[in-house]
């Protein structure tokens, strides 16, 4: 019994020794696994299945513990839905190995310095995986696409994000530092500061704050603050990728110019408050651009009218120059705005105690046609013989109002009422109108060489 003891100690110390080398073994298998091609397949295997992809790469991957480092990451996707590509950059991962018992990658947290996201493009043919792999990697996909092989990503942190949802006409996001919580099978919540929001028909947006909800291939904009120069902006509203946008714009003291077209930057300057819902249907046809609509209500704060012409001819009659550079008290309207077509309804422009017009109008394909009323005070109508009696007729709210209508090239607008103005002051002075002095002569007999020559 005595010697038994001791050989049982010896057994006992030898498999502990035994047990030891083979966790020792085995780490050091398991460690040359996570190296190996065979892991690096599995793993994009695992993201392609996540991300619903045709195929995913990561170049070759570092270790340190539970850290991995990759420099680049790519999937592809060719059904014409979510994406076409995704591209990152300078990867580093915290690794929970557990998962890796149950065919489980589980992410604790990915940061990536850099990712692009391509909107899906019908009828294109994908970009290569990683160079000189392309055949290597889809036999590698074939044999491990049934592993079931899965990502469990809890968190992922983006440095500098761009996301395009439409190449024509062009929208994205660029530049913007990301960050990703699953919110069930599919789905992410995505809390986005800085960057840049871009639609085409829109001025370019900087991003203080947005929070999104991602649930392929729906983008939901839930809440975000975003500004344009001094103006604000919130906007809410879906993307469904590559096929449709549909925004709500509400807006405070945003530039009004970068709106406009380019002859009409020349005339109007003023904050735009207000609201618009932009719609556009997504694709890659050479027509996709015309999709965009914009319509909504906005008034004018601090407005400005410079060099229009009939302001101009107004003031060459009344010999007020204030009508060359008309200040706004208030300005405001509905409009709708497409790629070919701008119309514009219950328009009011106002520069109190001295005009103010009510009207309508439409520009396409560069042609304006409108239809107004304008008011002017019966003191500025004083130096214009006979308008009160002939043209403006009507008296309301301090103004006497007469009809107008403007047609022609939308730069250089015809008008009906100089001619009438010109006519009226004409027969004033051809008749001799009582109380004209020769002040209100030349005034009109100027007039009249204006039209003449």
């Amino acid at each position: 019994m005595r010697r038994f003891l001791p050989r049982l100690g010896f057994a006992f110390i030898a498999l502990l020794v035994l047990m030891l080398a083979g966790v020792v073994m085995a780490r050091a298998l398991f460690t040359r696994y996570l190296r190996s091609e065979a892991f690096r397949r599995s793993l994009g295997e695992g993201a392609a299945n996540a991300l619903h992809a045709d195929s995913a790469d990561f170049s070759p991957l570092e270790f340190d513990g539970a850290l991995v480092y990759g420099q680049n990451f790519r999937a592809l996707r060719n059904d014409g839905r979510a994406f076409s590509s995704i591209d990152a950059d300078q990867l580093r991962a915290s690794l929970d190995w557990h998962g890796v018992l149950h065919h489980t990658v589980q992410i604790d947290e990915l940061a990536i310095q850099r990712m692009t996201v391509e909107p899906p493009a019908a009828g294109a043919a994908a970009p290569a995986p990683f160079a000189n792999e392309a055949n290597e990697a889809h036999a590698a996909y074939s044999a491990y696409g049934t592993n079931g092989w899965t990502v469990d990503l809890r968190k992922a942190v983006i440095s500098e994000a761009n996301w395009y949802w439409s190449r024509e006409p062009a929208g994205g996001i660029t530049g913007a530092a990301v960050k990703l919580t699953p919110d069930g099978p599919n789905a992410w919540i995505i809390e986005a500061q800085g960057g840049t929001m871009q639609q085409a028909g829109w001025p370019a947006l900087d991003i203080e704050t947005a929070s999104m909800r991602w649930q392929a291939p729906m983008l939901y904009i839930n809440s975000s603050s975003l500004r344009n120069g001094s103006g604000r902006m919130t906007v809410t509203g879906s993307v469904e990728t590559g096929r449709s946008v549909d925004l709500l714009a509400q807006f405070d003291g945003v530039d009004v110019q970068p709106l406009l077209t380019p002859d009409w930057r020349e005339r109007l300057t003023g904050r735009l408050t207000g609201q618009a819902n932009v719609r556009a249907a997504l694709g890659t046809g050479g027509d996709a651009n015309r999709t965009v609509t914009v319509s909504g209500s906005a008034g004018l704060v601090d407005g400005r009218l410079t060099a229009l012409p009939i302001l101009d001819q107004i003031g060459i009659f009344t010999r007020t120059e204030r009508f060359r550079r008309l200040e706004l008290t208030r300005a405001s309207a509905d409009f709708t705005h497409t790629a070919d077509r701008l119309e514009v309804r219950n328009l009011v422009v106002e520069s109190a105690g001295l005009i103010r017009i009510e009207g309508a109008y439409t520009v396409e394909h560069g042609e304006i046609a409108g239809t107004f009323q304008v008011g002017l005070t019966p003191s500025t109508l004083q130096w214009i013989p006979g308008s009160q009696e002939q043209i403006f007729t009507d008296s309301r709210a301090g103004y006497r109002w007469t009809s107008m209508k403007l047609s022609g090239p939308a730069a250089h607008p015809d008008d009906d009422l100089t001619p009438r103005l010109v006519a009226a002051a004409g027969n004033g002075v051809i008749q001799g109108v009582e109380g004209v002095g020769g002040e209100v002569k030349k005034a009109a007999e100027g007039a009249l060489d204006l039209l003449l020559h």
